[in-house]
Formats: structure tokens, sequence, C-alpha cells
């Protein structure tokens, strides 16, 4: 046994649930002669939603991965599975959710966010009302997009809302994400959707910008139209054009904590980066209307706490463990050197932020165990990936003061920038209350001190890898219909 699973901590709230479901898969196994887990959601384990790569469907002789170095391939859809896998490293899959009716593009790394529901008994994915193996879905405008560019042919982007139970139901948008990526969905009880993506730079049919169907949106079930709740506009940025203001709210991931919701940007090349409250009017609280206020918690530039200077952030996923901590996921920069080596991001990673003194500051970035930067060879892929950071996560509170944050890697390669690249589901467990760097971690030796890295805290293990031919892009505890609602993601 490996030394980095040997020093795995499990904590005693998490051991119950985990032992809940493994017993609860060995009642079903015994009264069901098909696959158990099929449409069976098992309390206390991780839920990853997996894109697999089925082909195409337009004509192309090209073959996989190479066809995506084609700058004429804009997005090939694939099929969507939601797995579930046990919180410990190396066991094997429990089981697969097929999603049909609804497609994603499998190379769009900023795509396929899994959420769990605020009272935990649902899931979100959001993607297309398009084809498996069709090029270009992803780009496509939508049919109720009132722009100027709403060209044939038209997709709707779709939400899947997923039941504890396994059942699914689609939701067409029509006037979502128009021409660019719907990219995370989450809802408190089923009977509504937050919605975070991106847009195509259209201005609307009057001139003004952005366009309505970016940005921070509200649908229902049963409903194919939503509404934008509000426009962020960096007023930091004088030299950006109006069309340019569009993608001040590309956003990528939204979520729920203590009744208020949150987005997080960290792409588009223009706008502020970071995480930002969506509020309800000017308060707290979900909004439900237009025209609601967006301000920025926290964002660029931020100060690398160990150099002190100044530096970029991506942020994507993020976890609040109380209402002055939250965990970021940051994707990091996959830019190289004149010798095509990457060059090393302080920020890539999980980033820990805390509210001190009404202001949020950066405490630290945790990478051991990411292995970053370095190449890793997978069966059947025909060159090296590189983990350059992390994107969608999930986080589950511990009841010894720490927690334990899931997250799906960041993959670079030569292959269209590691676009189709196979990822990694990691984990983690910190110390909430800490507000410095674990001194294992700073160091370098992965050995620390007794109180902290002898327990196994502060670096990354990974639990699965997927294969050449899928990518991991969610993750989410499973969905529980009985379960106490929480804040955990």
């Amino acid at each position: 046994m490996s030394q980095s699973i040997r020093r795995l901590v499990v904590s005693r709230s998490a051991l119950t649930c985990l032992m809940a479901g493994v017993l609860l898969a060995a009642s079903l196994s015994i009264r069901a002669s098909s696959d158990p887990f099929d449409h069976v959601f098992i309390p206390g384990a991780l839920a990853v939603s997996r894109i697999q790569y089925d082909g195409t469907s337009f004509g192309t002789t090209e073959t996989f991965p190479t066809i995506f170095n084609d700058p004429a391939i804009t997005g090939i859809q694939g099929s969507i599975f939601i797995d579930q896998y046990l919180p410990v490293p190396g066991v094997p899959r429990l089981g697969s959710l097929a999603l049909t009716g609804i497609t994603t593009s499998f190379s769009s790394k900023s795509e396929g966010a899994l959420m769990r529901s605020a009272n935990g008994a649902f899931l979100t994915y959001m993607g297309y009302q398009g084809p498996v193996g069709a090029n270009g879905v992803s780009n496509s405008e939508t049919p109720g997009a009132t722009l100027t560019t709403n060209t044939s042919p038209t997709f709707n982007r779709e939400v899947a809302l997923i039941s504890a139970d396994g059942s699914v139901s689609l939701t067409p948008e029509t006037n979502a994400f128009s021409g660019d990526n719907p990219r995370a969905c989450i809802t408190v009880d089923g009977k509504q959707f937050y919605m975070a993506g991106n847009a195509d730079s259209s201005l609307n049919a009057d001139g003004t910008g952005p366009g309505t169907t970016i940005g921070a949106r509200l649908g229902m079930p049963g409903s194919n139209t939503s509404i934008q709740l509000g426009v962020y506009l960096a007023t930091d940025r004088p030299d950006e054009s109006k069309k340019q203001h569009i993608k001040d709210n590309n956003f990528r991931a939204i979520g729920i904590f203590n009744g208020n919701l949150y987005t997080a940007k960290g792409s588009g090349g223009n706008g502020d980066d970071g995480l930002f409250q969506v509020h309800n009017g000017t308060g707290d609280g979900l909004p439900t209307g237009t025209a609601n206020t967006i301000t920025k918690l926290f964002g660029v530039p931020a100060t690398d706490p160990v150099s002190g200077a100044p530096s970029p952030l991506t942020p994507f996923g993020f976890f609040f463990a109380n209402p002055t901590t939250v965990y970021v996921a940051d994707e990091g920069n996959p830019n190289t050197d004149a010798s095509g080596n990457l060059i090393p991001d302080p920020m890539a990673g999980l980033q820990k932020w805390s509210l001190v003194n009404g202001a949020w500051r950066l405490d630290y970035v945790l990478q051991t165990g990411l292995d970053l930067y370095q190449p890793k060879t997978i069966p059947g892929y025909p060159v090296p990936t590189f983990t350059y950071g992390l994107r969608n996560l999930a986080g589950r509170i511990n009841h010894d003061g720490t927690v334990t944050i899931f997250a799906i890697t960041a993959q670079f390669s030569l292959i269209s920038g590691g676009e189709p690249d196979p990822t990694r589901l990691v984990m983690i467990t910190d110390r909430i209350s800490a507000m410095t760097l674990p001194s294992a971690q700073s160091s370098g030796d992965g050995q620390g001190d007794d109180d902290d890295q002898g327990n196994g805290l502060d670096r990354f293990v990974t639990l699965q890898s997927s294969r050449s031919g899928e990518v991991f892009r969610g993750v989410a505890l499973t969905p529980c219909r009985f379960c106490q609602q929480d804040n955990n993601q």
C-alpha cells in the first residue's frame, strides 16, 4: 500500500456515511440481477460527470484525438454519464447513469459542472439539446435569442434535473448562452435553476450590450425561457469597448451558500476575474427577478502570500466552508517558455481565502500531490498530459474541524492545448482554522509536523483517472432524498 493511501484520513462522520453506502450497495446487489447501482445514488459516495467521445456524425475521416487539432472543429458533442465512486483511491466505479437527450461539447474544458442542490435531494447538469457526434453545437445560437447574429442551425441549451432515485427530467433553454457554453446550474429544491455561462459577443438588436443570453440566469423546470439576473460592469476597465464588456459576465461557476447566490469568473480575456455575489436587489438572499446588483468579493490582482507579488487569478469552482472561509479551484495559466516548458503558476491549485476585518484575503494555495507540470502517460493517448490546475469541485465539512475537497484537474498537452486530455478526480483535506500554509507544503518534503501532515492533511490524493476518449468534468456529493439540508456542495 502506498504511503499516500496509508496516511489518508476519513473523518468519523464521513466513515459512517461511507459504511452506510457500502451496506446499501450490498443489500441492493442481493435483490437486483442487473447492475445494482444504476439509477440509485449511494449515501456518502461521489457523483462524477464523465463525457465520452463517441465519434463524429458529420462525415470527417479524422481520428481521435488529433481531430481536435483541426481549426475547423469547434466542438464535437459527447455523451454524458453520471458515475458513482467511493471517496477512496482506486476503488472501481460503482455504477453509471447515462443521460439521454442531452449532450456536452467533449473538448470544452469549461463545461460539465455537476452540482448538488441546496437541500441535498437533486443533482443538476447543463448541456445542449443537440445530437451526439455533431460539430459546432457549442458555438451555435439558440432559437430564442434576439441577436443580430442569430443564424441557423440553432440549438437549445438544456438542464438535466436528476433526483436521488435516479430519475431525470430535461428542460430546454431557448434564450440562454447563445453562441457559447453553458457552464453550471444549481437548484435549491428542484423548483428553479440558477445558471452560469458564456455567450457570443453580439450586441442586442438595438446596439446595446451585454446580450441578454449571457451571465447569471434564473429559469424554471418546464419553462424554456430564463431571465438575466443582473449585469456586472468592470468600471475599472476604461480600455474596454461596449462589446468587450459583454464578457464581464462570462461566468464559469455558480453556487449557493447560506441562502445567497455566488458566481465565479476566470476567463474571457476581458473584465474582472474573481468571486462575485449576485444580490437580491442590493441585499442578501436569492434573487428572483432582473436588475439585481452583482458585486465582486475578491479578484485580480491577488497577492501571492509567498512572494508578495501580484498574480492573476483564473477561478473556477468554489466551496464555502463557513461564512468567512472559501476554497477556490484555480485553473492556472498553462504558459510556456521559449523552450516549450510550462511556467509554474503560484495561484494554480486550491486557494484558501478568509474574510478578515471585512475584506477577503488569500491565505495560501494547496498544490502538493497534484504533480503540477509533470508529464503523465495515459494508456491509448498519444502524447503526455500535464496537470496545471483545478476546475470544478465539491466539498464536505467534517466534524473534526476539517474540510475535504474533491476536484477535477485541468490538463494541458500538445493536442489542442489539452482540450481532449483525460482528467483526474482528486481529494484533499484541510484544517479550516489554519491561516498559513502547512510546513510540508512550503518545504516540499511532504512530511510536515505531527499535528497536520502526519495526519494526512493538505496533500492531494488521486481517487480516479479517466481513460483515453473520456474526460471527467464535474464532481458533487451524491443526492439523498432524506438527507438533512446542509451547505455541502
